[in-house]
């Protein structure tokens, strides 16, 4: 699929692939609006699926990852794709980008202004990593356990 750059995010995808859980795609503009048009969009699709108990989780991670995307990950005039996906056992958020650099998670000094996305991430993830993908680039993807009503517990 060949990238283009647009003003707007492009149409999301079908929520459903053939033997797997639902999911929606979107591609995103590489600029400084996109943290919070993915967000939103992150948002948008779990509330229309009805996941919403991880839902301030999610969108904060989210924009933690298209963040880093934006500033390090997507080459000018690129784009970054944003995957929102329901599984069996968990919610998952994938964020992909042509850029070469891995993140890496690190301890920012006191008085640095930036630096903490990635212990963000982390302390609010599940679990959360970097896979390699088809092509130029990476995916960055953090998972959230659904949170579910123990067995006999009454509503």
């Amino acid at each position: 699929m060949a990238s283009r750059l647009t003003n707007e995010a492009t149409d999301a995808t079908p929520d459903l692939l053939p033997g797997t859980g639902r999911h929606r795609t979107t591609l995103f503009p590489r600029r400084r609006t996109t943290p919070r048009t993915a967000r939103d969009f992150v948002a948008a699709t779990l509330t229309e699926w009805g996941e919403t108990s991880r839902l301030d989780d999610m969108r904060l991670c989210t924009s933690e990852l298209v963040t880093n995307a934006v500033l390090h990950g997507v080459p000018v005039g690129r784009l970054v794709l944003v995957r929102v996906e329901s599984l069996d056992e968990e919610l998952r958020i994938e964020v992909h980008d042509s850029g070469e650099s891995t993140p890496t998670q690190r301890v920012p000094e006191e008085s640095a202004v930036d630096g903490r996305g990635l212990l963000i991430v982390a302390s609010t993830t599940d679990s959360w990593g970097v896979k390699e993908r088809t092509g130029p680039g990476k995916c960055v993807w953090a998972a959230f356990n659904r949170i579910t009503e123990p067995q006999g517990a009454i509503s």
